[in-house]
């Protein structure tokens, strides 16, 4: 399962295994090329490596996002391998390289003793400008284009860009290799298998082979004795749901910490107690500490204990006994000492039983939950396997992750899978693999003693597999997780992105192969001002031509491709430009005065329309007025006027239809408003031609005038106004605004 299957590149001189020539690795490069083109003849891996082969200077080439790259070491001296980088590396001795879509690289095997060391490098001061051969950036497409045509001034605000090629100002180092650790403070407590403080947390008690104890003959407690025919055992229902005796834990005043009584619930509480002979009997209260003479037997209640996995443990007077089922299956004993095994009884918790019948909630894979594998800083993190980490390692039913004890079942395959699920980086979860183990001790591993005649075994072995199941959702299994975790799993940033930050910990996910300027190939690898980053590499912000970034639309030396010089000293997107002279010249100063482009240019009703009913269309390349009695209404433009420079007016007006008595006034600027001429009279339909007229002349400053390039803009009102009860049709056409003669 190795992390992200690169080829490992050995940083700096390693062992030869790892030393050998490198050809095609993912990553990043700590130097700067010393060759760089786009050029599309060179940006696959066979043509970059012919190259390098007649340069004797190149010892490594890296092709990517377009880019064929020329370095002046060797790859393993260079390079740090990042599988989602978009460059791959190759030595000199890779060329030429055959291009093969089906081939891929894979990861040679990590070895526990194997030099991991990284290269540290030294960014203090800016990096100065390498040597880098170019290439210039291909021509523009052809396109036409429509030069500027107003008198605004282009030469006075024309600016192109002709700058040094970029350089980078900080090497930047390689992202987080192991990932970040998974958090180990903060996280929530687990709960042991038994509160002995509750006593609502009640028990069955059984033995180290999962045999539960039931009461028999009112004052005794035994193992379950197996049924003698299928009769009986289908009179005994289901082993899953065989009703139990149910104990609890109950603190006697005078006992010292840890030490309790165990106590049958029921209409009559009874207590467990030890006799002076190692047997076990029932009593009707507790002892305390002090054996006591009762029924002819001496006994003790208050010996009991249990650890955090559930064990029962006894001591008495300051000396262990080990607790547990005899030899024979047909009674419990009370030993001396400590069992070498830690087999003794166990107490099976009932509320635990209850829980999991019910449903966990669904959890975030990798940042929630007990034993999170993540952090959830940087967000969205990922676990998975590291470089070098260990393999698989399942150790069957060991102590590591649960009791100490094995059970006597066929759980071998389920430990297993619950050894590698702790070990799944990227998949398993401590509560899915606690889930998943529990759910196939319960299954296979306890489905060959689903038989009337082993009902007692398999009784013992779905109480097994509760119990156990229980044992690895302790801290002690969290433990098992976490050091699982430390020994394989480190947390990456999803998708591209890699992990760059400080040693404090304040880590980002930054993409380091895209458009980011301050992280441009490697975290923290910044380019000059006026460069981008493109791929990962820091490149002119538009166009390059020889040793200048440019801009092929407005260079006058590189316009359109490189090495085109313009006359004239202008580009204009691309193509040469030959601008109006850099003082206003006078023409028309009205724009679509004829209507013939409708109403473009022109607005209506900005001084406010007064009449009842009609309106204002543009319409057959005139400016049509409709009014319904008396009223007024006008149209506004703007007109473009040189400054000082005297013009005059001129426009017609026409009767369409109607017998009002209507007129017309208009006015430039705030300069006031001209006098009113007559439309002609009812049934007069002939056109009036008015004009030329003197226009006030505007100047630079002037309040109503506005400096747009090298001439004004000026705003034009002509106004129509009707009197009478009837209607009027009236038009207004041909305006014209021109130098005065």
């Amino acid at each position: 399962m190795g992390f992200l299957h690169v080829l490992v590149v050995a940083l700096p001189l390693v062992s030869p295994s790892l030393a050998a020539d490198v050809c095609g690795a993912s990553g990043i490069s700590l130097q700067l090329p010393y060759f760089t083109t786009i050029k599309s003849s060179l940006n696959y891996a066979s043509a970059c490596g012919t190259h390098c082969i007649g340069d004797s200077k190149c010892q490594s080439y890296a092709v990517g996002n377009g880019f064929c790259l020329h370095f002046i070491k060797a790859t393993s001296k260079i390079v740090k391998t990042i599988s989602f980088s978009p460059f791959k590396f190759y030595d000199r001795i890779c060329a030429p390289v055959k291009v093969n879509s089906a081939t891929s690289t894979t990861s040679p095997t990590a070895t526990s003793g194997g030099d991991t060391s990284t290269i540290t490098i030294d960014v203090g001061g800016v990096i100065t400008t390498p040597n880098i051969q170019t290439t210039d950036s291909p021509p523009l497409p052809s396109s036409d284009v429509v030069f500027p045509t107003s008198d605004k001034s282009f030469t006075v605000t024309y600016t192109y860009e002709d700058d040094p090629l970029p350089t980078v100002m900080s090497l930047g180092t390689p992202p987080l290799e192991k990932g970040l650790p998974a958090p180990t403070t903060g996280l929530p407590d687990l709960p042991c298998v038994i509160d002995p403080t509750n006593t609502e947390d009640q028990f069955n008690i059984l033995g180290s082979n999962f045999v539960p104890l039931v009461s028999q003959a009112g004052n005794k407690l035994q193992p379950l004795p197996a049924p003698t025919s299928e009769a009986q055992a289908k009179a005994m229902g289901a082993p899953d749901d065989y009703v139990l005796p149910a104990f609890f834990f109950q603190k006697p005043a005078s006992a010292p910490a840890g030490t309790y009584d165990i106590v049958l619930s029921g209409k009559t509480l009874q207590y467990v107690a030890k006799t002076s002979q190692g047997g076990l009997v029932l009593t009707t209260s507790s002892t305390g500490t002090t054996p006591v003479r009762r029924n002819g037997q001496t006994i003790v209640t208050s010996i009991f204990g249990v650890d955090c996995k559930g064990r029962l443990t006894v001591t008495q007077n300051g000396s262990p006994y080990t607790w547990d089922i005899s030899a024979d299956g047909t009674t419990t004993t009370f030993t001396a000492g400590k069992a070498a095994s830690n087999r003794t009884m166990v107490a099976y918790s009932l509320q635990k039983k209850a829980a999991t019948k019910r449903k966990f909630r669904k959890r975030n894979m990798y940042t929630t939950g007990q034993a999170p594998r993540c952090p959830d800083s940087p967000p969205d993190l990922v676990a998975k396997v590291f470089p070098g980490a260990r393999g698989l390692n399942p150790n069957g039913c060991g102590p590591a992750n649960g009791i100490d004890f094995v059970p006597d079942f066929s759980f071998g395959s389920c430990c297993n899978g619950h050894d590698n699920c702790y070990d799944n980086c990227e998949q398993g979860t401590f509560e899915s693999c606690n889930d998943d183990f529990h759910s196939c001790m319960r299954g296979s591993g306890c489905a060959y003693l689903d038989h009337w005649y082993s009902y007692v075994g398999h009784l013992a072995c779905l109480k097994a597999a509760d119990f156990y199941a229980w044992a690895v959702g302790t801290s002690s299994g969290r433990d098992a997780f976490h050091s699982a975790t430390k020994e394989r799993c480190g947390c990456y940033c999803n998708g591209s992105q890699g992990l760059c930050g400080r040693a404090d910990g304040d880590y980002q996910c930054t993409s380091m192969f895209g458009t980011d300027v301050n992280n441009c190939g490697a975290c923290g690898r910044t380019c000059s001002p006026k460069a981008k980053c493109a791929g990962g590499s820091c490149a002119c912000m538009n166009d390059q031509c020889g040793d200048r970034c440019v801009d092929l639309r407005t260079h006058p030396s590189n316009c359109g491709s490189c090495g085109h010089k313009c006359s004239t000293g202008y580009c204009f997107e691309g193509q040469c430009y030959d601008p109006p002279p850099d003082k206003c010249v006078p023409m028309q100063g009205f724009t679509n005065g004829d209507f013939s482009q409708g109403g473009n240019a022109w607005s209506q009703c900005s001084l406010g329309c007064n009449f009842f009913g009609g309106g204002i269309d543009f319409v057959d390349q005139d400016a049509y007025f409709s009014l319904n009695g008396p009223g007024s209404a006008d149209i506004i433009t703007t007109a473009k006027m040189c400054p000082g420079q005297a013009y005059e007016v001129s426009f017609s007006i026409r009767r369409s239809s109607g017998n009002n008595n209507c007129d017309v006034k208009y006015k430039f600027g705030n300069r006031g408003w001209s006098q009113s001429y007559s439309f002609p009279g009812a049934g007069n339909y002939g056109t009036k031609n008015l004009g030329p007229y003197n226009v006030p002349v505007f100047q630079k400053g002037d309040s109503d005038a506005t400096v747009n390039g090298l001439s004004l803009d000026v705003a034009f009102t002509a106004q129509v106004t009707c009197t009478g009860s009837n209607v009027a049709w009236v038009v207004l056409d041909d305006f014209d605004l021109v130098p005065a003669q």
